[in-house]
């Protein structure tokens, strides 16, 4: 076996012990798991160079050598391979998800949720992005005697949902008198498009109507700007706080940007990769420094629409989460995409 080949096949058996138990990896160790028969001082040599390209560490003088984030990065990129996800773990993600297939926001948080669970870390799901969505429907529901609740529902699938106060008593012919006359001026209205000023031009075309309808022209206006920001569901933070992966210091670190929504949007959605795997500083975020990031896109009818993310310690079992994420994103897609086109 030439040198080369064999440090690396070396590289590879380390992270794979060091995945699997978290203990330093020493030479008798390796010597009893290679496939392959090579001594002792040889194994301690490879180690050794390796450790000069910056591939492993040493925790301590005694101990055995763990990988670094160098080493991690080769591993991911040139050593592991993927394996699929069993029939039988599919088809226990697929029955959870389409419990909760009813609505877009529904089977978004769901798969965040079965992902955390199935790696035991953080996971992150962004919702389709708003720009090119429009109100599909808008309904009314009496809530009292004086007040009404706005249903806005977008083109992708999202409700949002907004309380009104009128001044009139609120019966079943008021609300079909709004459900008429605001259904024809909003249906098929951009989210984007819904400002004050177009709020104030339907109120003023809808002439006599107009003194009837301006709160729940506000409650529409309100839905649809919360409907046009792209969301996100995350599950699992807590998690961190207890690997012993991180100090309590780090995790904190970690959860703390994870709670910032904007921020982790834009890392998931900074590239249309169909799999991204991030780890420490190539995320270029401080708090993430001692993380690793798993990244799928989702695609709704053949569009990259969003996220499915896993946010865990650069000690993770890459292949197993890869292929767990992968498959989430490629399952959210499609049931998007029957949700929204069935």
């Amino acid at each position: 076996m030439q040198p080369a080949i064999r440090k690396l096949k070396i590289l590879e058996a380390i992270v794979d012990s060091y995945i699997g138990t978290g203990e330093p990896v020493g030479s008798k160790t390796l010597c009893d798991g290679l496939e392959f028969n090579v001594s002792s001082a040889t194994i301690r040599n490879d180690m050794a160079e390796l450790a000069e390209l910056g591939l492993l560490t040493q925790p301590h003088t005694s101990s055995g050598r763990v990988p670094t984030n160098l080493g991690y990065r080769i591993y991911v990129d040139k050593l592991m391979s993927v394996k699929p996800v069993s029939p039988t773990e599919q088809g226990a993600i697929r029955d959870s998800l389409l419990l909760h297939s009813d609505a877009p926001e529904h089977l978004l948080s769901e798969a965040a949720q079965i992902l955390s669970d199935i790696t035991r870390y953080a996971a992150a799901v962004t919702s389709p992005p708003a720009d090119n969505a429009y109100i599909k429907q808008v309904k009314f529901v009496q809530t009292g005697k004086h007040t009404a609740m706005a249903v806005l529902i977008t083109s992708t699938g999202m409700v949002r949902t907004r309380l009104f106060r009128c001044d009139f008593i609120v019966n079943d012919e008021v609300l079909n008198l709004f459900d008429n006359a605001l259904n024809d001026k909003l249906q098929g209205t951009m989210l984007v498009d819904v400002t004050p000023a177009f709020i104030q031009s339907a109120a003023i075309s809808l002439g006599e109507l107009s003194m009837l309808v301006p709160n729940a022209l506000i409650a529409i206006h309100d839905a649809a700007k919360d409907a046009a920001t792209m969301n996100i569901a995350l599950e699992g933070q807590s998690k961190l706080l207890f690997l012993p992966e991180f100090s309590f210091e780090s995790a904190r670190r970690t959860v703390d940007f994870l709670n910032r929504t904007n921020d982790i949007i834009k890392l998931l959605n900074d590239s249309d990769e169909p799999t991204r795997v991030l780890i420490g500083e190539e995320t270029e975020i401080p708090e993430l420094s001692e993380s690793s990031v798993i990244i799928s896109k989702y695609n709704v009818s053949e569009i990259c629409s969003g996220a499915i993310a896993v946010i865990g310690p650069t000690r993770m079992n890459y292949s197993k989460t890869i292929a767990n994420t992968e498959y989430l994103a490629h399952t959210v897609g499609t049931m998007l995409s029957e949700l929204l086109n069935g």
